[in-house]
């Protein structure tokens, strides 16, 4: 049997042992040419290893991807968090320009509505809000709103009148691309 496969298996488990979520695609990429025995090993351990009891933030990250609502949402009110705490851990961990504080308010809004391309958030902002909230960047990754229906979902469910909803403004903001907007559109190359 290889020895790389082996010896990435046995990291596998032990993170698994512990309690841990190791994510078999990054191992297999580092298994390289043996990846197809470390999936067969993986594989077979899993049909095998009791299934980790869930906590209490992983069953609400999946009662809202079952439901279409937003992770960010589900998270920050389940622990009781208002959005101006989570903008507040984002300026501070971010070190960002306090004059920031309403763009930084703006696009958090966004990306917890689902308005916000989250493949062009950095990493950064990534990493700070999995902290603030309990949760892993890749499962606050892998929601994606509908683009049909998550909208008008959203509003449906609003109970305050549109009007009297307290959204950050545009208008305000300086149109020139700033470390903010870097941070939170990132540009992508086509």
């Amino acid at each position: 049997m290889a020895e790389r496969a082996n010896e990435l298996f046995g990291e596998y488990a032990q993170a698994y042992a512990r309690g841990e979520r190791p994510a078999a695609i990054e191992y297999l990429a580092r298994a390289g040419g043996e990846a197809d025995e470390l999936a067969n090993l993986i594989d077979r351990f899993l049909a095998r290893a009791p299934a980790p009891a869930p906590d209490v933030n992983t069953v609400e990250l999946f009662e809202a991807w079952q439901a279409g609502e937003s992770p960010l949402l589900r998270l920050r009110v389940a622990q009781g968090l208002r959005r101006e705490a989570v903008v507040a851990t984002l300026m501070k961990t971010l070190a960002l320009d306090p004059a920031k504080e309403r763009k930084v308010a703006r696009y958090y809004h966004e990306l917890e509505s689902g308005l916000l391309d989250a493949s062009g958030v950095d990493r950064r902002v990534w990493e700070t809000l999995a902290k603030a909230l309990g949760a892993r960047v890749a499962d606050l990754l892998a929601w994606r709103p509908s683009q049909l229906d998550f909208p008008a979902t959203a509003f449906a469910r609003a109970s305050t009148p549109m009007a009297a909803m307290s959204v950050p403004q545009r208008a305000e903001e300086p149109p020139e691309e700033g470390e903010v907007d870097r941070l939170f559109r990132r540009s992508r190359a086509t």
